[in-house]
């Protein structure tokens, strides 16, 4: 089962219809594909701007294909690659793709936490370990 995590910055804020209408069709094409995974997105007030942490998993050829397909979708930028590879099961099995809408004070308190664009985001130190994006994902997977 192949994997890959990724973050970026939204190029405006996704409002709740933008936001269930992106679920909406990553659900049917994930289900389609046999992928599954977890997003989160974040707006920031201090920033007052969006934010997004993916988790996508399947077949290696579908995964790599869907990340090429998001990387250049315009609704985003600074898309960077925290982790990729082989895991021996689903983390979210039971999700052709999960979802949390989350706010800076939840987020902000959390393991992996960090702000894309900001001089304090180092993306070398993410792109070098995978593991405080994997807890945070498992954090939503789990409080769900």
């Amino acid at each position: 089962m192949h994997y890959i995590i990724y973050v970026s910055q939204a190029k405006k804020p996704m409002d709740t219809a933008a936001l269930e209408a992106l679920l909406s069709l990553s659900r049917q094409w994930n289900t389609a594909q046999g992928l599954t995974g977890m997003l989160i997105y974040r707006y920031s007030t201090d920033a007052e701007n969006g934010y997004f942490i993916q988790m996508l998993e399947g077949g290696e050829r579908e995964v790599r294909a869907l990340y090429e397909k998001i990387r250049r979708d315009k609704r985003h930028h600074t898309v960077l690659t925290l982790g990729e590879g082989e895991i021996d099961a689903r983390m979210f099995s039971e999700w052709a793709m999960g979802f949390k809408n989350v706010d800076d004070t939840l987020f902000a308190g959390l393991p992996g936490h960090a702000r894309i664009g900001e001089a304090s985001f180092d993306p070398a130190a993410f792109q070098h370990s995978n593991v405080e994006a994997l807890k945070l994902l498992k954090f939503f997977h789990d409080a769900t």
